[in-house]
């Protein structure tokens, strides 16, 4: 392999979760991200297989951004024998405080509940890590500023912004004089939230994610939704339940509910942020505004996060005390698909009431608790029992943290006057990567490629 680069896809090849890719030479090895394999069990079941290195033989992981489909094996790795550097930006490393030691948690209540038959398949001994082997990871992250080229071993490593969430990036990797682009995950066109991506530079060879490659967001005025949701709880004296994710999702629904109160769309209504890791994620945004579009630091949102007029519910009791407050109000909480977290238990007390309503913010998947009452369900079970779906329930489409169909292809055009040898489909579902890599009729003389899982390139 000498004067060679080893390029292979070890996640995310046909799936938008599970992110990995082991970049080598012949004496440096690398991940590109370490993520967990989220959603429905036979997805997850990916997390179970075999590590195809001995953790302690890889010598740095670089981190594009928190989410766990991208971080979440990382404690894994730890408790395997991985002791290098994890590199990231400073939002990316203050979030994993958060976001680990939750997943090690997570994994330790599920393993529970596993079968017999589960566990003996996978030859288990224990939960696939703890909480205790993601605190142990934390101590291994070193931030990096964007902007800012870095030399490691054989290569220099460069984060640019990519307008997905708080610290998320784009990471360029240089070495024997040759460049990789990976794009991480990108953040829409116009960015409600965060400040948006940057431009890249010319590169070799180029990875992009494919999650939204084969269809566009919807365009839908979702401040007329708002207000319909909000004139409702008001009229009916009632509670607005949004489920939501703890990163990301929450801190753009705040703003848009600040914004139409600034703006007098709707009255100022009480708001309960119920979830300690939404909490914790919005304190982590503060300290982090240029991250954010300028306008929305004029405009005094950072105040507003820090004002009495929005509530942030850590202790338990007060937040069971919110059954009892009967509106009108906004309650957002965790988890965004209603699969856990103290959602179910707002859910579990208000769904039975018609004078409530229930707003979606984000993707449902099969087989969680919002997939089923979004399509319909009349009676649901909660905490093994089960409890009638009366309230009124709606959804808001276009809040996607993700680029779409053309901002995919507006961002690989970019990389059109220098073409790259190769451009690499990864990190989205096999329709997905197809559909884009047939949009993609711009470059004369790039190869497109759409990896397999285990599939090795040399650059």
């Amino acid at each position: 392999m000498k004067d060679k680069i080893r390029m292979q896809f070890l996640g995310a090849t046909g799936y938008v979760t599970g992110s990995r890719i082991l970049v080598e030479t012949d004496h440096t090895r690398l991940y590109v991200d370490a993520g967990l394999y989220q959603g429905p069990s036979y997805v997850e079941e990916r997390n179970f297989i075999p590590l195809e290195t001995d953790p302690s033989r890889i010598h740095a992981i670089f981190l594009t951004h928190a989410h766990i489909d991208h971080t979440g094996l990382l404690p894994l790795l730890v408790k395997k024998g991985f002791r290098g550097e994890i590199f990231a930006t400073p939002g990316t490393r203050d979030l994993l405080q958060i976001l680990l030691p939750d997943a090690g948690r997570i994994q330790e209540e599920e393993y529970k509940f596993y079968s017999k038959k589960k566990i003996r398949d996978y030859e288990l001994t224990g939960p696939l890590f703890t909480e205790e082997d993601a605190l142990n990871t934390l101590s291994l992250i070193q931030a990096v500023p964007f902007n800012t080229p870095f030399p490691y071993r054989d290569f220099t490593a460069t984060y640019y912004w990519a307008g997905h969430i708080l610290g998320a990036a784009q990471l360029r990797l240089e070495a024997l004089n040759r460049s990789i682009h990976f794009s991480g995950d990108l953040g829409p066109r116009e960015p409600i939230l965060h400040r948006p991506r940057e431009n890249p530079l010319p590169a070799d060879y180029v990875v992009v994610e494919s999650t939204y490659g084969n269809r566009m967001h919807e365009e839908e005025d979702y401040t007329k939704k708002l207000e319909m949701a909000v004139q409702t709880i008001l009229r009916r004296k009632s509670m607005l339940i949004i489920p939501s994710f703890a990163v990301g999702r929450t801190q753009l629904i705040l703003y848009v509910l600040f914004k139409m109160m600034k703006d007098k769309i709707i009255p100022e209504v009480p708001v309960f942020i119920d979830s300690p890791m939404a909490t914790r994620a919005t304190q982590t945004y503060l300290a982090y505004p240029s991250e954010m579009l300028a306008s929305i630091i004029k405009e005094g949102f950072f105040d507003y996060l820090q004002s009495r007029r929005i509530q942030m519910i850590e202790d338990v009791v007060d937040s069971k005390r919110l059954n009892y407050f009967s509106g009108p109000g906004i309650i957002v909480s965790a988890s965004g698909m209603a699969n856990g977290g103290r959602i179910l238990h707002h859910l579990y007390n208000r769904l039975w009431d018609r004078r409530n309503v229930l707003l979606f913010i984000g993707y449902q998947a099969e087989g969680t608790l919002g997939r089923l009452i979004l399509e319909g369900a009349s009676r649901v079970k909660i905490f093994n029992r089960e409890v009638p779906v009366r309230l009124e329930v709606d959804k808001i489409n276009s809040f996607s943290a993700h680029a779409d169909q053309e901002g995919l292809l507006e961002f690989i055009r970019l990389f059109q006057e220098n073409e790259p040898k190769t451009l690499f489909i990864n990190h989205g579902e096999d329709e997905a990567r197809e559909t884009l890599a047939s949009k993609v009729l711009f470059f004369k003389n790039t190869r497109i490629e759409i990896p397999r899982f285990e599939s090795t390139y040399y650059l």
